[in-house]
């Protein structure tokens, strides 16, 4: 019988290629909304685990919004996938990824002397986060899918460029969803 189970699991996996390209037209995390891309590549025949590597830019508005400045942030965060039932028409996974996104923000924050004061500066943040993934192969080749990510931010700086001073904001939490768009290699 786990010879059978185990031919069926490699059938279904070889209707679905190993290399998941994906483009996602909507991205939000901490650094704001934007888009991203990612690439995915299963590592075993039984489809179960895979690698996946994307990247995401967020742009929002500065905080005060008193101006129109932008405020763009990149984001990496590759990490591992476990399909728990291999590749089928929908799969979940959950997985494990470590992230790090830079970026730019301004507006007006209370300063070393408890001044408030208008800032341009920039941000670092990295940690961990759990995602969990829903995907739907609606052909061998093209899927489309939902993600979402929660973890904690251990390095969360921000550099003040106007006064030339580094802050530490201590731990934090990042968030991050998408929606892609997928095509399989």
């Amino acid at each position: 019988m786990a010879t059978g189970a185990t031919a069926l699991a490699q059938q279904q996996n070889s209707v679905y290629g190993p290399n998941i390209i994906r483009f996602m037209p909507l991205t939000a995390f901490n650094g704001g909304v934007g888009i991203g891309a990612s690439y995915e590549r299963i590592l075993d025949v039984n489809g179960k685990v895979g690698l996946n590597i994307p990247f995401s830019l967020g742009i929002r508005n500065n905080r005060d919004y008193t101006n129109n400045n932008m405020n763009y942030t990149f984001m990496f965060n590759p990490g591992i996938k476990f399909y728990p039932a291999g590749q089928r028409k929908v799969t979940y996974a959950l997985g494990a990824s470590l992230f790090t996104s830079f970026g730019s923000e301004d507006g007006y924050r209370y300063d070393i002397n408890q001044s408030y004061q208008y800032v341009n500066a920039n941000t670092l943040e990295a940690g961990i986060m759990v995602n969990n993934y829903l995907q739907f192969n609606l052909s061998p080749r093209v899927n489309i899918g939902l993600e979402l990510g929660v973890g904690p931010i251990y390095i969360n700086q921000f550099k003040d460029q106007t006064n030339n001073i580094m802050y530490n904001n201590g731990l934090d939490v990042m968030g991050q969803f998408s929606f892609h768009i997928g095509f399989r290699l």
